[in-house]
């Protein structure tokens, strides 16, 4: 027979253990806002703001730009790294010295307290740069400057692009002479000319006789060679004054301005011009050994002061000139405008 205590126990452990207990559920954490911040004493905040603001301070100062600070006398009191690496100078050169890029513009500083607009400025090696300049002044509660900050970038490099560009534009790439686009500003620059001046200029169209039999017979290499000495002597012969320019091919151009008032003056210093031209292409060439001799057929037309005309009819009407004097049997220069001809011996 049980006892009594025995009889308690048992009950005791059915009421703390019921046969279908109810399952035991996690804890969950939900989480605040992500974009929620820690809470800060005052302290600690100012402190990390004061820390955040020296930081976006240095990045911008030390930016690709070259940065000067100066005092109101326009003295440097600082630079940034971009500064000595654009201008050559280091701190040491440049803090406490007068900015001279700010000198040159005082006056405007004085008046409009700003500047922005581009500028050549002088390397510490000599060298000349451009550079896009802006200049702001601090002013304090009385409205004086206080300040200046200017900041400015090398357009050097740009510059040198876009003067790459339009060489490749307006040159003839196998020769280095103008091209077709450029022969026609000089073109319409000479026929301008001749109108304002009430003078003449000429138009001289140089064609290599059998180009084509050269070049089939030396090979391409060697007729490329042909065509780069041929324009090398042309523009030799003309001088640095005359526009000279390959239109295609093995046919070249050459503008002659400023050839004078008087119709028989002109004509005649025209075709001595166009005698220059042959007699430079009579003497042989050398292309890689190869000794090689041509001849050309030239057209000359004049350009008068009261010629209505474009440039294409103009270069159309150098080229059916051209063509008669190849007709000719070549090695000749005929002339449109005068009437005359000059036979090759």
């Amino acid at each position: 027979m049980e006892s009594t205590d025995t009889t308690t126990q048992r009950a005791s452990n059915r009421a703390i253990k019921p046969r279908h207990a109810a399952p035991v559920l996690p804890v969950l954490l939900v989480p605040g806002p992500a974009h929620a911040p820690m809470p800060l004493d005052a302290a600690e905040d100012e402190h990390t703001l004061a820390h955040l603001e020296r930081c976006i301070a240095e990045t911008t100062f030390e930016s690709c730009e070259g940065v000067v600070v100066t005092d109101a006398m326009l003295r440097t009191l600082k630079v940034n790294n971009s500064f000595t690496r654009i201008t050559g100078y280091s701190k040491r050169d440049a803090i406490g010295h007068t900015c001279t890029v700010l000198a040159d513009i005082q006056e405007h500083l004085l008046r409009e307290r700003c500047w922005n607009d581009e500028m050549i400025g002088h390397k510490k090696s000599g060298e000349t740069y451009a550079a896009k300049l802006r200049v702001k002044a601090l002013v304090n509660s009385n409205d004086c400057v206080t300040h200046y900050i200017a900041t400015f970038n090398d357009l050097s490099a740009k510059k040198a692009l876009q003067k790459k560009i339009a060489h490749i534009g307006f040159t003839d790439s196998l020769t280095g002479l103008k091209n077709r686009s450029s022969l026609l500003i000089s073109l319409q620059r000479a026929i301008d000319k001749c109108r304002e001046q009430q003078t003449y200029a000429a138009i001289l169209l140089v064609d290599i006789d059998d180009f084509k039999s050269h070049n089939v017979q030396l090979g391409h290499l060697a007729g490329d060679m042909l065509l780069q000495q041929t324009g090398r002597r042309i523009g030799q012969a003309m001088g640095p004054t005359a526009a000279v320019a390959r239109l295609f091919a093995d046919k070249f151009v050459v503008v002659l301005e400023d050839l004078g008032s008087e119709l028989d003056d002109v004509a005649v210093s025209a075709q001595r011009r166009a005698a220059g031209v042959r007699n430079c292409l009579a003497e042989a060439f050398d292309l890689n050994g190869a000794t090689v001799n041509i001849s050309a057929s030239m057209g000359l037309c004049l350009i008068g002061a009261q010629d209505m005309i474009s440039t294409d009819v103009l270069i159309d009407r150098a080229e059916l000139v051209t063509f008669n004097a190849k007709q000719a049997g070549g090695d000749c220069a005929f002339s449109f405008e005068f009437g005359a001809m000059e036979h090759g011996t």
